[in-house]
């Protein structure tokens, strides 16, 4: 799929995380061209929005609970969610470069940043859909260790939907286009007007079925090496950046020092959540 000048609906930030959602960045015919129509500028403007939003619905625990620093600790929040995604993948993605560059995608340095933009603009998508549950459970529930672990269910279902991206991806770019097939637009052609196709030079050969299966599962295997990598990181990196809710029994703190990791900090909360 090669993308035409976009229109002005297709300009505005709803329509493009409209497009983002239903895939049409990702679809296998344009991944073949090892090409991404999507400014890497708009990409990150849409994540930083999205981030500062579910940041703003994690700071409405403190003022739900009446806390003298309840703005502070929004703004903080707001600041620190974008932050999170941005830290995590200045860590993690030279890896998913290089694991790309040796399954030989077609793609190059800057539209892998994209792809992985486009992973954690849905990553981010469905957090801050998700921001307005978190909101109604801080202003009905006390409870720290509960909305504690709300916080850290919601960031895992966005990370599985957001990697779902780059594992379909991944799958897409590894089936051949059929020779000779036309790409569809990705966007409605004035009329009169010839549509685009693929240029010849840039047409993928058909490996055999055999050779094509092969690579997508090698092309799996790494890729789910690297979520395991995304993962941990990110989980490590919220830890640093904590806190994010704010506890009201205590002053407020930008951050906290350091202490233990990720995974016994969740271990601990689940004990205080049933009384342990």
């Amino acid at each position: 799929m090669i993308a035409t000048d976009p229109t002005p609906a297709d300009r505005s930030l709803l329509a493009t995380l409209d497009r983002v959602l239903r895939g049409n960045f990702t679809r296998r015919e344009a991944l073949a061209t090892g090409r991404i129509d999507l400014p890497v500028g708009r990409l990150i403007g849409l994540c930083l929005l999205l981030g500062a939003i579910y940041g703003i619905c994690l700071g409405s625990y403190s003022a739900f609970n009446g806390t003298g620093h309840a703005w502070l600790q929004t703004l903080a929040s707001a600041l620190k969610v974008p932050l999170l995604f941005v830290l995590t993948l200045l860590v993690s993605f030279p890896s998913l470069y290089v694991f790309a560059a040796l399954q030989r995608l077609p793609l190059d340095f800057r539209n892998t940043l994209k792809l992985m933009l486009l992973a954690v603009l849905v990553d981010l998508t469905v957090i801050a859909s998700l921001g307005p549950v978190f909101a109604f459970f801080a202003a009905s529930s006390t409870s720290y260790a509960f909305l504690l672990l709300l916080n850290v269910a919601i960031f895992a279902l966005g990370g599985v939907l957001g990697l779902a991206v780059l594992r379909r991806a991944t799958r897409d770019v590894f089936t051949p286009v059929p020779p000779g097939k036309a790409l569809e637009p990705a966007a409605p052609v004035e009329p009169g007007a010839t549509p685009p196709v693929l240029p010849p030079a840039l047409s993928l050969p058909a490996p055999s079925s055999r050779t094509a299966h092969q690579a997508a599962d090698q092309a799996r295997r790494l890729l789910a090496a690297w979520c395991v990598v995304y993962g941990v990181v990110g989980a490590q990196m919220g830890w640093l950046l904590r806190p994010f809710l704010g506890n009201p029994g205590a002053p407020f703190e930008w951050f906290r020092a350091r202490e233990d990791n990720f995974l016994v900090a969740v271990l601990r909360t689940i004990g205080n959540l049933f009384g342990r």
